[in-house]
């Protein structure tokens, strides 16, 4: 009996209108995206390669360490091939980072900056459709589902030739589920095929476990607003009233609440702006680098007479306090910026797990935070791009510090001589590990998880005591 159910139930679909004009408009958006996607990547791949050749032969051109002191380095982002699915945050933040001594890293030069019209319709990936089109066809599918079955009469002649309601409704719910993925997976898997042949999108092992877990987050999503279809529909007597009240919760769960949690979270927490931080920072660096002008100038003055007993000892002496001074000013500037970034930091982490705590409470944000962290163009990403480019200026400020300030040594007047860079130190970044992905993602998983369940439980209590009068 259920097997027949479910074949009546995807006949009955596929021959609609509805599946017709979904699949259609699936296929459509869905290969659009990839195309859009596989452009947009193979793009930022050549312009990463562009900029960090470009930055390289920057730095190599300067004529000075105190030039390269003044002139920021550019830490380009690489993009993330996962990004052709899942867009992220990618192309809003920006892709390249100044890195110099008087100011922190930031990411710059967003897609936005270049034509601002993006910002306005914002991206085109998998993660849209699935979140804003197909949500709504998966309510489209069953907001009629059991009220529909009444209003024909079809439903009290079914019951009445004793078929058991528990396999009346899930047979459908197998079969309208079946017909939702349809439109999804057919296009889905062209797009990867075309992913799979296009040169310079290698996939790693890891990248295919992700891309995995990211479509079962996808199929997740939709049994959540499947299951809340047959639960409204049970508890209707009228199908407009069940497409009414499925279109004011798909609006509060996709619109509303992911909005209003951050704004929210932001008055629940404020936090000082980075202008200030930035601010901060100048006037210490400043005030160091006055304090150490002024430490050179007086053992200079303490000393100077000995450079006529013996120059070569007086400038090995000099460099000698010039590199134990610049250790003891770097060491402060780190341990001033060290704890006012960690301050700063633990405030935006307080703010930013709020707001996402608030909005997981729509199955939305979760597919976007769950999906983001998967192919890893989210906030955690950004921020943990930010962090490993902070951490990288330490290293590059106190060997940049010790050079600076040996070439500012009194010894015999000269044309100053080509930097060296072979000791610079070179930035590197190490992909996260799944591992890590999963432990912040395992939150969006079981929140989907639980409301499939309480809903179709739901669904299920509710239709065995439907009137079907």
């Amino acid at each position: 009996m259920l097997r027949y159910i479910i074949k009546k139930e995807i006949q009955e679909i596929i021959t609609s209108p509805k599946f017709v004009f979904t699949f259609i408009l699936c296929s459509i958006l869905i290969l659009l995206s990839a195309y859009a996607g596989i452009v947009n990547y193979r793009a930022e791949l050549k312009e990463y390669a562009t900029s960090v050749s470009l930055s390289e032969k920057d730095i190599a051109a300067q004529p000075s360490y105190v030039s390269l002191a003044t002139h920021p380095i550019r830490i380009s982002k690489p993009p993330q091939v996962l990004g052709t699915v899942v867009n992220g945050i990618e192309e809003s933040v920006g892709r390249v980072a100044p890195i110099s001594i008087a100011s922190d890293p930031s990411l710059i030069e967003s897609k936005y900056d270049g034509n601002p019209v993006f910002a306005v319709f914002g991206a085109l990936d998998l993660m849209f459709i699935v979140k804003m089109v197909l949500s709504l066809f998966a309510i489209l599918f069953t907001y009629d589902a059991i009220v529909g079955e009444k209003e024909k009469g079809t439903l009290k002649l079914a019951l009445s030739n004793n078929v058991p309601r528990d396999q009346f409704i899930l047979g459908k719910a197998i079969g309208g589920y079946i017909c939702i993925l349809i439109p999804l997976l057919i296009p889905m898997a062209l797009s990867l095929v075309a992913m799979m042949i296009v040169p310079n999108m290698a996939f790693t092992g890891s990248d295919w476990l992700r891309l995995a877990l990211i479509f079962l987050m996808f199929l997740f999503y939709l049994s959540v607003f499947f299951s809340l279809g047959l639960l409204v529909s049970a508890r209707t007597s009228r199908s407009s009233t069940s497409f009414l009240i499925l279109l004011f919760v798909w609006v509060i769960f996709v619109m509303v609440i992911p909005k209003v949690a951050v704004l929210a979270a932001a008055q629940i927490n404020p936090i000082p702006s980075i202008h200030e931080i930035s601010a901060n920072k100048d006037a210490f660096l400043q005030q160091l680098q006055m304090d150490g002008r002024g430490s050179y100038q007086k053992w200079y003055e303490e000393h100077k007479n000995e450079y006529d007993k013996d120059p070569k000892a007086f400038n090995e002496n000099y460099l000698k306090y010039i590199d134990e001074s610049s250790k003891i000013l770097s060491s402060k500037l780190d341990s001033y910026n060290t704890a006012i970034e960690r301050d700063y930091q633990l405030k935006k982490r307080v703010q930013q797990s709020l707001a996402i705590n608030l909005s997981r409470i729509s199955p939305a944000s979760a597919l976007s935070f769950g999906t983001m962290s998967l192919a890893q163009t989210g906030v955690e990403e950004c921020d943990r791009f930010l962090a490993s480019l902070r951490a990288y200026k330490r290293e590059y400020t106190k060997w940049l510090v010790v050079k600076v300030n040996r070439r500012a040594a009194p010894v015999k007047p000269g044309g100053t001589a080509k930097i060296d860079l072979a000791d610079m130190p070179r930035y590197r970044i190490e992909p996260e590990s799944i591992s890590s992905t999963l432990v912040r993602t395992i939150p969006d998983f079981v929140l989907m998880i639980v409301l499939i369940i309480v809903l179709f439980a739901g669904a299920y209590y509710s239709f065995r005591r439907y009137d079907v009068r």
